[in-house]
C-alpha cells in the first residue's frame, strides 16, 4: 500500500459462504478472483485499471488461472503481470509419481490437500464416491475436511497416523480424475508475464509440481521469470522472494521488458 496499490483480498465461494469449498478448481478461484476485482474497480473512486495479481499457494493457482481465464472472462481488465508462489499445478502422473515415491517422513503435507481436493469435488459430482479413493483408516479425516481448517487438520492426519501407504485406495487417482481436471487451467499461454517462486524444501506443493508449470507454461510461450530459493520452505519461499517479485512487479507495471528465466537454480 505505501507503493501506491490498493489491495484487493479475494473470498471464495464456499469459504464464509453456504455450500462446500471447490478447493482449487481452476475456474471458480479465477471467476471468484477476477469479479473481486470488478467489484473494486466499480465501487472505490479513483482507482485505475492497472492490475498485478499476486498469490501464494492456493492463492498461487488462483492467481495463475486468473490471468488464465481473464482474457474471455474479463477481458476489460488490464492485467499487467502475475506473481505466484508456491502454486499448485498437477496432472494424475504426477499425482502418482508424489503418492509412489519413497518418503521415509512420519507425515507428508500432501495428504491434508488430497483431503481438501477430495471433498471439493463431493460438491460438485454427485458421482463422486470418497471410499473408492480413501481407505477406512482415512474416512474419519476426509470427514473432517469438510469443517477444519489446514492447521487443524494436519493436526487430526497426524494424529491418525495417515500417509500415503495406508490412506489411499490403489486406483485413487482414476476416482480422484474429475477433481484433478477441474484443476486444470485452461491455457498456459499468458497474455503477460508471469513471475515463479518455488521453495526448494518445499514440502506442500513439491518443487516437481511447481516446475512442471513453469517448464508448461514457458513452453507455451509465456514469458517466465522464475525462481528457485534455496533451503527453503513453502511458507518462507514468500518473504524470501520479495525483493523479486517487487522488482518484477516494479518493471511489468512500468511496461518494461523482464528478463525470462525457465530453467531456475537454488539461489
Amino acid at each position: 500500500m505505501k507503493r501506491g496499490f490498493a489491495v484487493v483480498g479475494t473470498d471464495y465461494q464456499g469459504l464464509g459462504t453456504s455450500g462446500i469449498h471447490p478447493y482449487l478448481n481452476a475456474r471458480v478461484e479465477a471467476y471468484n478472483l477476477l469479479d473481486s476485482v470488478k467489484a473494486a474497480l466499480a465501487s472505490v473512486p479513483d482507482l485505475q485499471n492497472k492490475i498485478m495479481i499476486v498469490g501464494q499457494s492456493q492463492g498461487g493457482g488462483a492467481a495463475f488461472a486468473s490471468a488464465a481465464f481473464a482474457p474471455t472472462y474479463a477481458p476489460d481488465l488490464n492485467i499487467r503481470g502475475t506473481v505466484a508462489t508456491g502454486a499448485p499445478y498437477i496432472t494424475p502422473e504426477l499425482l502418482k509419481q508424489i503418492a509412489t515415491a519413497p518418503d521415509n517422513a512420519p507425515y507428508n503435507p500432501v495428504i491434508v490437500y488430497t483431503l481438501y481436493l477430495a471433498q471439493g469435488l463431493s460438491g460438485y459430482d454427485t458421482a463422486f464416491k470418497p471410499e473408492s479413493v480413501f481407505t477406512a483408516k482415512a474416512m474419519p479425516a476426509y470427514r473432517a475436511a469438510a469443517n477444519l481448517c489446514v492447521h487443524e487438520l494436519t493436526d487430526k492426519v497426524k494424529a491418525d497416523g495417515l500417509n500415503f501407504s495406508n490412506s489411499l485406495q490403489p486406483d485413487f487417482a482414476k476416482n480422484l480424475a474429475p477433481a484433478l481436471k477441474a484443476m486444470q487451467y485452461p491455457t498456459m499461454h499468458l497474455a503477460q508475464p508471469l513471475f515463479m517462486g518455488t521453495g526448494e524444501l518445499d514440502k506442500d506443493v513439491p518443487p516437481p509440481l511447481q516446475l512442471g508449470l513453469v517448464k508448461a507454461a514457458c513452453a507455451a510461450g509465456t514469458v517466465v521469470q522464475a525462481h528457485v530459493y534455496k533451503s527453503l520452505n513453502h511458507d518462507q519461499t514468500v518473504n524470501a522472494s520479495l525483493p523479486d517479485s517487487a522488482s518484477f512487479t516494479q518493471d511489468v507495471m512500468n511496461g518494461q521488458a523482464v528478463t525470462p528465466q525457465c530453467t531456475p537454480t537454488p539461489e
